[in-house]
């Protein structure tokens, strides 16, 4: 099955249930049905027809859920933008998607003036409140709210997702339908998602996390979202209480920030089922945190641009913290040394991924996408193992592992134990250049509100913890960890104000 196939099977099948609500407005499935075909049969109007692709620079709302859904409903390919983008940023993703199409908002309007002349590709700018360029609702004033006629298949594309370009230019994913479609399938088993539930949706809808997983898990299992354009933690918890919601996917500072609320205890969220982290890891401090509180187990899952979800704590089962899980049933893994051999249970290695929900490769990047594969296995570049229960636990990226006197150092290791030091906040740690060892261990660390410490104290307390040549060598303190906006560590900056190279 395709996206749109899937799509239009609870669009008929719950056609006068609400989809979603937003802004104190509900619509039905019927309404987002109807309203995607008219944007779908509008883009056939300018003549962007199937494969062509139409880029979405907007912040959460109604028009771009329905021209998301219009879009592939077209045959295009979606391609979501992060709507903190700034020019250079948004001029390149422009470009090398050669996006005919952008629907965007006031805000970000002024971005897309400013590079308009050197965009390549771009014929036309839809917006939404603003009264420059075409009328989001003008545009579909005049379409047939009928299905458009074109044949998609399974292996066509459906969105591209770029990476989070931490190193370089980010590249995009082509995911297919069936991609998507696989993936959607897995996690409707493993969370038990059904037409009964109701989520509350904050995540951003320009990520794989917000628009991937939760979006489209919604119009692929039925059940209604409660979306809002941004997140906010005491929000959060009035509108679980007031609108019994049954599901919240998040990324690990909304949590932390959700433990910050004053009086917290104070809310009813018995109607909540399913708590979901993902994106960056979650501590095992707000794992225990979150249970004692709330009496929930964050469940904790991993993916990426390039496949969707990969893994996931189990529903019913052991949620151990630290690990991202068990591999979702479509996936294939394995962990293999620097010469593609499989190591044994326990130990570490880089994760090699397979399965329907691979991506069909980089988009205008035929080389990397070769480099990307081993013997039909895509290197995730992630190091990581398997414990005894076969839960896998990230160690870092291939490209931050450190490796000091020829051992080598795995940054989440130290930094979990950083972390777990009383008067510590959170931490990262990346390596520096060391005459006699190769690299050392250089923390950043931040502490909690009003403390002060030295950075004898981390380096003692972590030599008590670990082995000596794993302990940090330089400490330095600073207010925040530079994050992107799904909550990742940036360490590209760390690393460009030490002028390292990346």
């Amino acid at each position: 099955m395709t996206l749109v196939s899937s799509f239009n099977k609870t669009f008929q099948t719950y056609k006068n249930k609400v989809a979603i609500e937003f802004n104190d407005k509900e619509v039905t499935f019927d309404n987002i049905n109807k309203t995607s075909n008219k944007i779908a049969n509008a883009l056939r109007n300018i003549s962007v027809n199937k494969g062509d692709r139409v880029a979405l620079f907007h912040a959460n709302s109604l028009e771009l859920i329905n021209f998301f859904n219009g879009t592939i409903k077209n045959g295009s390919i979606v391609v979501p933008m992060n709507t903190y983008f700034k020019e250079i940023e948004a001029k390149h993703m422009l470009n090398d998607s050669g996006a005919k199409v952008i629907l965007t908002d006031k805000e970000r309007l002024p971005i897309i003036k400013k590079i308009l002349s050197e965009l390549n590709f771009l014929k036309h700018v839809i917006t939404v409140d603003s009264n420059e360029f075409i009328d989001f609702n003008d545009f579909i004033k005049d379409a047939s709210d009928k299905n458009p006629d074109v044949e998609i298949n399974d292996d066509d594309g459906s969105i591209i997702f770029y990476t989070s370009g931490t190193t370089g230019r980010c590249k995009g994913a082509l995911l297919s339908h069936k991609n998507m479609e696989s993936d959607l399938e897995a996690l409707k088993q493993t969370w038990h998602l059904t037409d009964k539930d109701k989520l509350l949706l904050t995540l951003p809808l320009y990520h794989i996390h917000g628009l991937g997983v939760a979006l489209c898990s919604s119009f692929y299992n039925g059940y209604s979202s409660l979306l809002r354009k941004r997140f906010d933690p005491e929000e959060v918890l009035k509108l679980i209480e007031d609108k019994k919601t049954t599901l919240f996917m998040g990324v690990p500072t909304m949590y932390i920030k959700i433990l910050e609320v004053k009086d917290k205890e104070k809310y009813d969220i018995s109607s909540m089922r399913l708590f979901i982290s993902g994106s960056a890891a979650l501590s095992a401090e707000t794992f225990k945190e979150f249970k004692d509180v709330f009496g929930h187990e964050v469940l904790e899952r991993a993916g990426m641009s390039e496949t969707n979800m990969n893994f996931s704590n189990p529903y019913n089962g052991k949620r151990k913290p630290g690990t991202v899980g068990l591999p979702l049933p479509c996936v294939q893994v394995k962990i293999v040394d620097k010469n593609f051999n499989e190591v044994s249970q326990g130990k570490e290695g880089e994760i090699l991924l397979k399965g329907p929900n691979v991506f069909k490769g980089y988009w205008n990047c035929e080389e990397k996408t070769k480099a990307s594969f081993h013997d039909g296995w895509f290197i995730t570049g992630d190091i990581g193992k398997f414990d005894e229960d076969g839960y896998i636990t990230f160690l870092g990226r291939s490209k931050d592992l450190i490796i000091s006197g020829g051992l080598n150092i795995y940054p989440v290791e130290v930094e979990e134990v950083i972390n777990s030091h009383p008067e510590v906040q959170e931490s990262a740690v990346v390596g520096v250049p060391d005459k006699c060892f190769g690299e050392a261990v250089k923390a950043f660390v931040v502490l909690k509100d009003g403390i002060k410490i030295n950075d004898n104290e981390i380096i003692a307390y972590c030599k008590q913890k670990v082995a000596s040549y794993k302990k940090p060598k330089y400490v330095e303190f600073i207010d925040a960890l530079p994050r992107n906006t799904m909550g990742k560590v940036q360490k590209n900056i760390l690393r460009e104000r030490l002028n390292l190279v990346s």
